[in-house]
């Protein structure tokens, strides 16, 4: 059992009070652990979820180590097919420490009034940053500051819009029973032991949901919500009133959470297609331009009818892969076609180098605009959609005839 020391202020400060550890981290470079492969599933199939850990001051030690371990145990022992989990810590919470995460986690602390109103902590960056798309998981005083509102005592950063929590005075261990809806995302049934320092009780309501309840009366909460899920703008926030993450630690429980919050669904292997198969579709349309002088309408590859617009992202992606060496699958996205589709060039060769580079500036384009460009500026000139269609699809062809890549093509 974790030995936990709490700091006595004013009662008007009080409320929302998590474990607090007498020694606090006091880094204040941005770390990071990088744990990958370990989750079950092929490469293509595994997503990692980036996610980054406050550890700086009223944040308590044995909370900030209790999720590192969580997720570490989560990676080592695959409690999470098909994810795998990387954190980093940081004593100062911003737009610039939140970049290039998928979850922000606020563990238990001080409280979380005093998280509110740290200079460390921009509550501005965490709003913009969940409002995004990304998630949020705020254990014990990181719960607290996610309400909308802590009854009797202040209002919290609101990132939980349909959540209020009244706030407990209890620590120890006590039970809390899995919901339906908390089956499906925690991936645990039953009641189950958690420890308990403080934490709120809430009350969610819809479109909230509730994964957990506080399942005795230890608190005087019973039948009360211990675990929610809650939307912000287009983000996901999970609040956790007791802790998983310590002694009797959860691990799979904390994961899951994880998951929830970062909204980052398992790609369908029915819409991955892998280089050789890109290949092969590469072949069929080379083969039909050639005779025809024009693009077919689609191709089909592994059982899926794209469009050309979705088959030029294929070709550039699969060049991509093909020169880095990776194998990793590649999800058929939505394309929109190349509304006005132009271009004149020389005849001549276009080096590997280029015609990669190239690749890769294609796949940016239509990552940002959603739709193919209406040509690409190459060393010969402007090749317009249909031939550089034909361009990569010679030289994936080449590649699926050869197993490498052209030194060059001929355009």
């Amino acid at each position: 059992m974790v030995l936990l020391i709490f700091l006595g202020l004013l009662v008007t400060l009080n409320a929302g009070f998590a474990a607090s550890n007498a020694t606090l981290n006091k880094t204040t470079n941005l770390t990071t652990n990088t744990t990958k492969n370990y989750a079950a599933g092929s490469s293509g199939t595994i997503i990692n979820i980036k996610v980054l850990i406050y550890n700086g001051n009223q944040a308590a030690y044995s909370c900030v180590n209790g999720i590192k371990t969580s997720l570490s145990t989560a990676n080592s022992k695959k409690l999470v097919p098909g994810y795998t989990f990387t954190y980093g810590t940081s004593t100062v919470i911003n737009s610039a420490t939140l970049s290039g995460y998928d979850v922000l986690a606020m563990p238990g602390g001080t409280s979380g009034y005093n998280y509110m109103h740290s200079s460390a902590i921009s509550a501005t960056a965490i709003k913009n940053f969940v409002k995004s798309g990304k998630g949020y998981l705020g254990i014990c005083a990181g719960a607290y500051a996610g309400t909308y509102r802590v009854y009797e005592y202040y209002y919290g950063w609101g990132l939980a819009p349909h959540v209020r929590a009244t706030h407990p005075n209890h620590e120890g261990d006590l039970t809390v029973k899995i919901t339906s809806k908390g089956q499906q995302v925690l991936n645990t049934t039953g009641t189950v032991t958690m420890a308990h320092y403080n934490g709120p009780a809430m009350y969610a309501s819809s479109p909230a949901l509730i994964f957990a309840t506080y399942a005795d009366n230890i608190i005087n909460s019973k039948g009360m919500a211990a675990i929610v899920g809650d939307y912000y703008g287009k983000g996901r926030v999970v609040l956790s009133g007791p802790h998983p993450e310590l002694d009797p630690q959860l691990p799979k429980v904390v994961a899951n959470m994880v998951v929830w919050a970062a909204n980052k669904t398992k790609p369908d292997p029915k819409n991955m297609v892998s280089n050789a198969q890109i290949a092969v579709a590469a072949a069929t349309v080379k083969a039909y331009y050639e005779k025809n002088k024009v693009l077919p309408r689609s191709v089909t590859i592994n059982g899926n009818k794209v469009s050309m617009s979705q088959f030029a992202y294929l070709l550039a992606k699969g060049v991509v892969n093909v020169n880095s060496g990776s194998v990793a699958s590649i999800t058929i996205r939505s394309v929109k076609a190349a509304p006005k589709p132009s271009g004149s060039y020389r005849k001549g060769n276009i080096k590997k180098a280029n015609y990669v580079s190239i690749a890769k500036g294609l796949i940016d384009f239509i990552g940002k605009n959603g739709r193919a460009p209406n040509f690409l500026i190459t060393p010969l000139g402007n090749i317009s959609f249909s031939k550089y269609v034909y361009m990569y699809s010679k030289i994936m062809n080449f590649y699926k005839i050869n197993k490498r890549l052209p030194n060059y093509v001929s355009m």
